[in-house]
């Protein structure tokens, strides 16, 4: 059995079934889970979702409740991915592999590329850049993966049945629970950043992925140059495209790649027709109502550590202030 899976909350649902959409197009023979970091709504009907596996993550055997009163909600839907990992397997114990991919990627080939990283490895991981990206006055520049993380946890794959990969998820389970936190100013960046430290852990079990078309985003844009032929997106004239990642893309401001990025459709022309595509089907995926589907816990009166998020933020606003104000 092989398995993937998003985590996402009610307003990312649209994301997650083009997801969903494209695995079945692609990859049917994958299980596949969505874990909702969020309570059922009345305003959703989840039968749109089959044949995902929806699993809410205060089922987890995990303590939620604490995790949903200190985290804020980018903190909450990610501390959860090692948990969901160990969800997965416990609960599938012929799954020979397990790969989580962000809500918002889509599949354009088949995975066994990926698959076939398994024979050799536990642990398959995707760089943010793989090639030296000139200064500029708009992001990324090199520091931002220094501070985030060196790899782009919008994915990660995982072999099953693994005495290491139990280890690994322990650790980072361990890790997110407890320091999964957005606060750049004590070097903590919610699940990403702990990732850096795979490869030096578990050096001969861990692959880094260089094929550019793995999670192909608009941070790496400048090594990377789609073009769409015999039917089909390819990377750099030799790699075909696995899957994208629409990091960052809103519906309601189609003509920006992602805000505050150096990138844009003047610059990369070629993208025009792949990211048109993907408004189409997320709008179709009924992304103006879900995405107004307020997370139910964030939509209720403050809790009782609603003053230390505050504080959190604060310290997050003034170390980027500080950036901006004195970069390098």
């Amino acid at each position: 059995m092989k398995i993937a899976f998003t985590i996402c909350s009610n307003n990312y649902l649209s994301q997650a079934k083009t997801l969903l959409d494209s695995m079945q197009l692609l990859a049917s023979d994958y299980v596949f889970y969505i874990f909702l970091v969020d309570e059922y709504s009345s305003e959703i009907d989840y039968d749109f979702f089959k044949p995902a596996n929806i699993v809410l993550a205060k089922d987890l055997p995990i303590d939620f409740n604490s995790l949903k009163e200190k985290y804020n909600i980018i903190e909450l839907n990610t501390c959860i991915k090692a948990s969901c990992f160990k969800y997965v397997f416990e609960h599938n114990s012929d799954a020979v592999h397990a790969h989580y991919f962000d809500p918002d990627i889509e599949i354009f080939n088949s995975l066994n590329y990926l698959d076939e990283n398994f024979n050799e490895y536990d642990f398959l991981i995707t760089p943010h850049i793989s090639k030296i990206l000139p200064w500029g006055s708009k992001e990324p520049n090199e520091n931002l993966f220094l501070n985030h993380g060196l790899y782009n946890l919008g994915y990660i794959g995982l072999k099953g049945n693994s005495v290491k990969v139990n280890e690994m998820l322990n650790w980072w389970e361990n890790r997110t629970l407890n320091y999964g936190f957005y606060r750049l100013e004590r070097g903590l960046f919610v699940d990403q950043l702990w990732i850096n430290y795979v490869p030096i852990y578990y050096p001969k079990e861990t692959k880094i992925l260089f094929h550019f078309g793995c999670n192909m985003g608009p941070w790496n844009l400048h090594e990377r140059e789609l073009n769409y032929v015999n039917n089909q997106y390819i990377v750099n004239e030799d790699y075909p495209l696995v899957f994208f990642h629409f990091s960052s893309y809103k519906y309601s401001n189609p003509n920006v790649i992602s805000n505050n990025y150096r990138y844009d459709f003047k610059t990369n022309p070629e993208l025009i027709s792949i990211y048109n595509s993907y408004n189409e089907k997320i709008q179709k995926n009924k992304i103006e109502v879900l995405s107004k589907v307020s997370c139910a816990y964030f939509n209720n009166k403050p809790s009782i550590n609603f003053l230390k998020r505050i504080v959190q933020y604060m310290e997050v606003a003034l170390f980027k202030l500080k950036y901006y104000l004195n970069p390098m």
